[in-house]
């Protein structure tokens, strides 16, 4: 099947020399997309520009899109791929039970979680059969210079009332062992000498030049560099650097979790944030409604986040660096340097103990989040792939109502934190 280089932006086709050259289109400059094309008597003819440009209708995109060839040559590639390299393994309740390390790893489900969402997936292409995304998940379709795709806006009643901003000041400056140089018996020798803060040491002979930077660093807010000075002594699990976040406000944090088609280098089908406005949870969520979008929902989220604090669960290891990738294959040259709370760390020291494992899941429980919809990360590929086969939205709302969820317990468990490190 011939492959052309279309750009997404007016739609000109170009040659696989051309790409060679150079990965931009040579009328408007912006990125080549790799396309599979119905084959034709001459290799070298390209189809008609408009036969591969976005409906803005999803009745009319699903409708054009299931005749060509291109589109079920992409579905029959993500079907292959899901069932060769499947990312996660099944077991039953008894194989847990023997072999406990099992619970550490990322991506596994139990047998009867599989069946319960295979049901889920069969009752949700019956609901919404015959019917279009938009009827199925209210949204708008979002346009930039990277592309379109599909946004779902809503807004939860969970109250997100972040801890003050004197307390975690107080909690951070007390602890002198952040300075370099100081451990514990030096740090009992100074309090015992009246230094019982870092502000203190402001006035000391030899302390004071350090502790005026951290003390500035404080009052500026810079989490970044606060971050990094804290992780030279202290573990990325401290209750210490969980209290950086109070220096922000509610406002500077955005809540972020992806769903992939894989555990790397395949794409992203869901992209969700939440901040906060007025003590509520605001989600926006950038649906792919097919791999093309995949581009501009990611433009679109580096452009939201420009300026926020992160807090994901896993997301320094897996999140970030993925959607990194991702831009890295679209040519997008952007580093993604947030500050970034990955609650994960603190979860595995403040709950550790109590819980049988660390999946967000298992997290939910402890917490008594219950979920209407609910579908293992795992089988997103699944769900997704059966969306793209029949072209029935109902597997998307699984995706969609999973993603939201993940979000708003993210946004509980944050709060939830601050009372563990108290306790």
């Amino acid at each position: 099947m011939p492959i052309v280089y279309t750009c997404k932006n007016c739609g000109i086709h170009h040659s696989k020399s051309q790409y060679s050259e150079s990965r931009s289109c040579k009328k408007c400059g912006n990125l080549l997309l790799l396309q599979f094309v119905a084959s034709t008597n001459n290799s070298e003819n390209l189809p008609n520009n408009n036969f591969l440009r976005e409906k803005t209708s999803q009745n009319e995109f699903l409708s054009t899109s299931i005749k060509y060839s291109s589109f079920k040559r992409a579905a029959r590639n993500i079907s292959n791929e899901t069932i060769k390299h499947k990312e996660y393994t099944i077991f039953s309740e008894m194989e847990l039970n023997k072999k406990p390390e099992i619970k550490e790893k990322q991506w596994w489900l139990l047998q009867i979680e599989q069946e319960k969402a295979l049901n889920l997936k069969k009752k949700l292409l019956e609901k919404y059969r015959n019917k279009s995304l938009e009827q199925a998940i209210p949204g708008e379709i979002i346009s930039n210079k990277q592309g379109k795709f599909y946004c779902i806006d809503s807004i939860s009643n969970l109250e997100f009332k972040k801890i003050g901003y004197r307390e975690c000041e107080n909690k951070i400056l007390s602890d002198l062992k952040i300075l370099s140089g100081i451990g514990p018996k030096r740090e009992l020798k100074l309090k015992k000498g009246g230094y019982s803060s870092i502000k203190d040491l402001e006035n000391h002979p030899l302390w004071k030049r350090t502790a005026s930077n951290f003390v500035d660093l404080i009052r500026r807010k810079d989490i970044g560099r606060l971050q990094s000075c804290l992780w030279k002594s202290l573990p990325k699990s401290h209750p210490l650097l969980h209290y950086l976040a109070g220096l922000n406000n509610a406002e500077d944090f955005a809540i972020v979790d992806i769903e992939t088609l894989g555990l790397s280098e395949r794409p992203i089908v869901l992209i969700g944030i939440s901040t906060i406005k007025n003590e509520k949870v605001l989600t926006s969520q950038f649906l792919m409604r097919s791999i093309s979008d995949e581009p501009g929902a990611i433009w679109a989220f580096i452009t939201r986040i420009h300026k926020n604090s992160l807090i994901s669960y896993n997301g320094r290891s897996f999140d970030i660096p993925y959607i990194q990738q991702r831009l890295a294959y679209y040519g997008i040259d952007y580093q993604i340097n947030n500050p970034h709370f990955d609650l994960l760390h603190f979860t595995r020291r403040a709950l550790g103990n109590k819980l049988e494992n660390c999946r967000l899941e298992t997290v939910e429980e402890h917490l008594k989040i219950g979920r209407e919809i609910n579908i293992p990360g795992a089988l997103v590929p699944e769900f997704y792939r059966s969306y793209i086969e029949t072209g029935n939205a109902g597997p998307l709302v699984a995706i969609v109502e999973h993603n939201k969820q993940d979000l708003l317990t993210l946004a509980a468990l944050f709060l939830k934190l601050f009372e563990e490190w108290n306790n």
